[in-house]
């Protein structure tokens, strides 16, 4: 086993699950009572009156639908990661990192929000309470509870959760004060008449539903930290369900509250004596200052006290959401780099506190990046007249830029509610993929649910303006470009082992500069390859590596990997140990396995007196062409061999599939595809050759000739004249003239052929006569639907004899473009 393989099992990347349903109830209130409660009750309020409460159940409706996603994937996959993991999990592709940028963005932007909020607050409010001069910058508050909530997530879950705990408690037993003191002035007829006045705004009615929707996304937080949680398949479902239910009772509490407070004419006649309300009626004051009016109202109720119970009941509310996106933006970021989307150090856990710890960090520089360029640079500074501190540093309005606590929720929320959409799409996509999975919470009327849901929070992101929407495109686009600058560069070794470890790796004493790689999937195939292989690698002057892959489930870590190798290992064993009945004199083979052990995997191939080395490997992998690409990268590799069914199989196993299709377009190297005929291990006794010119056309003349110089087998050059030809196919002949000229000259006997007609009829009914045809690849393209080409695919399914389908390497321009193959794919 190689050492990257020793290591991988070594490192713990398991988290301690000592979150219980208390903690997972506290990470979804603690988000969703935010600076929302106070800001958006009062503005609801204003709009619809009694009727917001309607509003925010619809809201809270709305949520439950991709909630119900959360909570059905929750019972599935017991990880951290959240709605990227699930989308992950679902699509098992490249581009699922943008899923994981979505969010591992998504998540601090809120955080800053909130920070910035306590930071405005705390200015405002505590800075004149306990004598701070209003010259010390009013940012310093949120930057420093910041490093308060990294240093808290860096010593353990456990002692986040209590936090996380203590703060939600104490904001709710503020806001019960608060509730307590509002609602002893309760009257009946206030709450009915302005139920009845407001019923029939419908269209108010539903774009305050839309306005309060973002209250509710705290859901998402308790299902992204699924690996600290309890027994996560039946603790996460209850925690989402009884979070939504709490929060979406109190909430109609405050605004009860609120309507009592607007319709009191005492406490109207209180607000218009003791505040400034700028020459607005004391109602629209209450909407336009919804937060500062609860405060007012508090004190109005509950005395003096009042005013501050509802201002440190916020600074806690947006404490403890700050608390809960760090916590839950973290485990994202561990998520990712499981994944290999982000570097590996991101999955590192703290040796004593078990904590991932850089993760929590590169988390907190996400959340500090937001609150400097969108509150300390371009945001409006308190009692600055509207003016950033950019502006009022350079004198330059910057282009009209003005950035501020809008913005940062604006991108949060595009970002949030984008993934929440794709979250539902992958529900529908895990249903029809995985039909039969044990699902401990049941999702009803899929796909019609999440389609619903899916539309929804499309139709509220469109809903948040569009200089909202371009700011969150620019965040995505930030973040691809992010992964093509990471993944472009050539990966190094260690790189390659994380992701697919070698379990068997026994290199032959070589001092050979060329590789040709053999895949081993099918055992029946395994001769015939080796014997390509072998032939090809003599006329180059290559080694042999053949590979086996043992793919294990995704949510399965690499680490386990080893025990599913036995069956691989035997395997290759035999493959390699094996000789050839068919073989021929000058190509039979010959491999040195020691009986006792697996570990000695290598030998000689005799190809007409020449001895061809022999190595093999097995590596673990969630993905059979991971595995191939990377062994292709690792040991650079020349060409790669691949078996292809054999004739006769059914139409959808003889078509090539998925991962010859993957190597094929992003292998940096010849690519080669062997499809069995009926009599592939009988003797090699003739060759035919198609050509029709081009790179590909001189990668299958070298095939040919070292096959016929290996066996001894006979060739035949054909070429079908196309109808730009002259009359008597004069560039025919001309190619197949010189192709067998050529062959001539290394010692291969050669006949040559001129068709017309169709082309794949005529090189089919010529193989006929022949033990294997040797085709080019005959088009490429990043989006085509063949990969290879008609013609060669068409053959490989028609003909009887063996066929070896060629593609000749032409360079990957960059490791970027790689990547974007992967993307697409």
């Amino acid at each position: 086993m190689s050492d990257a393989a020793a290591d991988e099992g070594d490192v713990s990347t398991e988290l301690d699950r000592n979150i219980g349903l208390v903690g997972a109830l506290a990470i979804g209130i603690g988000t969703m009572i935010a600076a929302g409660i106070f800001v958006l009750s009062g503005l609801a309020v204003s709009n619809v009156g009694t009727v917001a409460i309607v509003s925010f159940v619809i809201a809270a409706l709305i949520a439950a639908l991709t909630a119900a996603a959360y909570a059905e994937f929750s019972s599935i996959y017991f990880e951290s990661g959240g709605g990227y993991m699930y989308v992950s999990e679902t699509f098992d592709a490249d581009w699922t990192y943008i899923m994981g940028w979505t969010m591992i963005v998504g998540y601090p932007a809120s955080a800053a929000f909130y920070l910035a909020s306590f930071s405005d607050w705390f200015y405002r409010f505590i800075y004149p309470l306990i004598g701070i001069p209003q010259s010390v910058p009013f940012w310093i508050p949120g930057i420093a509870v910041l490093g308060l909530l990294v240093y808290i997530n860096s010593q353990g879950s456990e002692e986040s959760s209590q936090f996380q705990i203590a703060v939600t408690a104490a904001k709710i037993l503020l806001l019960a004060l608060f509730l307590y003191g509002g609602l002893q002035a309760f009257s009946a007829d206030v709450v009915v008449d302005s139920f009845y006045e407001n019923i029939g705004s419908f269209v108010e009615i539903a774009s305050t539903g839309a306005l309060v929707f973002i209250t509710f996304i705290g859901f998402s937080a308790i299902a992204t930290n699924a690996d600290e949680i309890k027994d996560p398949g039946d603790t996460i479902p209850k925690a989402i369900y009884i979070s939504m239910g709490f929060v979406t009772f109190l909430y109609a509490l405050v605004v009860l509250v609120i309507v009592i407070g607007i319709n009191d004419q005492q406490f109207l006649s209180f607000l218009s004596g003791n505040v400034n309300l700028g020459g607005v009626s004391p109602t629209q004051y209450v909407a336009d200052n919804g937060e500062v009016s609860m405060a007012y109202a508090a004190q109005y109720y509950l005395g003096e006290i009042g005013f501050y119970v509802i201002i440190v009941g916020a600074l806690f509310s947006m404490l403890s959401a700050a608390n809960a996106t760090v916590l839950a933006g973290s485990r994202v970021k561990l998520a990712l780099a499981r994944r290999n989307h982000l570097p590996e150090r991101f999955e590192e856990l703290h040796p004593e506190h078990g904590t991932p710890y850089n993760s929590v960090l590169l988390t907190g520089g996400f959340i500090l990046a937001f609150i400097v360029i969108f509150t300390v640079l371009f945001g409006e500074i308190p009692g600055g007249a509207g003016e950033s501190f950019v502006h009022s540093l350079l004198g330059l309005p910057l282009f009209g830029l003005h950035l501020g606590l809008e913005s940062v929720t604006g991108v949060a929320n595009v970002l949030l509610l984008a993934g929440f959409a794709l979250v539902n799409v992958a529900l529908i996509a895990s249903r029809r993929q995985s039909p039969d999975i044990d699902r401990g919470f049941t999702v009803p009327l899929v796909p019609y649910v999440p389609a619903l849901a899916a539309i929804l929070n499309v139709l509220l992101i469109a809903s948040l303006g569009l200089q909202t929407v371009i700011f969150g495109i620019i965040a995505e686009a930030i973040g691809i470009a992010f992964w093509f600058a990471w993944k472009g560069r050539a990966p190094s070794t260690e790189e390659i082992e994380r992701e697919t470890p070698t379990v068997v790796s026994q290199r032959s004493p070589s001092d050979r500069d060329e590789r040709i790689l053999v895949p081993i999937a099918n055992p029946e195939n395994v001769d015939q390859l080796l014997r390509t292989a072998a032939d090809i690698a003599a006329d180059r002057g290559a080694e042999v590596l053949a590979m086996s892959v043992v793919t294990i489930p995704q949510q399965t870590p690499l680490s386990r990997g080893t025990e599913y190798v036995d069956e691989e290992r035997e395997v290759l064993r035999r493959a390699m140990g094996a000789r050839t009945d068919g073989g021929t004199a000058d190509a039979d083979l010959e491999v040195d396995v020691d009986a006792a052990t697996t570990e000695n995997v290598h030998g000689t191939l005799e190809v007409h007196d020449t001895e061809v080395p022999i190595s093999a490997t097995i590596r673990i992998s969630h993905r059979v062409d991971t595995a191939i690409l990377n062994t292709i990268e690792q040991y650079d590799t020349d060409a790669v061999l691949m078996g292809w069914g054999s004739r006769g199989s059914r139409r959808r196993e003889i078509v090539f599939g998925s991962v010859v299709d993957t190597i094929a377009t992003e292998a940096d190297c010849d690519v080669l595809v062997e499809r069995l005929g009926h009599d592939a291990t009988g003797d090699l006794d003739s060759v035919l050759l198609p050509t029709a010119g081009g790179p590909h056309a001189e990668l299958i003349e070298e095939i040919a000739r070292a096959v016929c110089v290996a066996t001894g087998a006979r060739a035949e050059v054909l070429s079908v004249a196309s109808p730009d030809d002259d009359e008597d196919g004069t560039d025919a002949r001309e190619r197949v003239d010189a192709t067998a000229e050529r062959l001539r000259e290394a010692g291969v006997e050669v006949d040559t052929t001129v068709a017309d007609g169709d082309v794949v009829d005529a090189i089919v009914e010529r193989s006929g006569g022949h033990d294997l045809t040797v085709i080019g690849s005959t088009r490429e393209g990043l989006l085509q639907e063949l990969v290879f080409g008609a013609i060669p695919e068409k053959v490989a399914r028609e003909a009887d004899d063996t066929v070896l389908v060629a593609k000749r390497n032409e360079g990957v321009s960059s490791r970027a473009l790689h990547s974007l193959r992967r993307w697409l794919r």
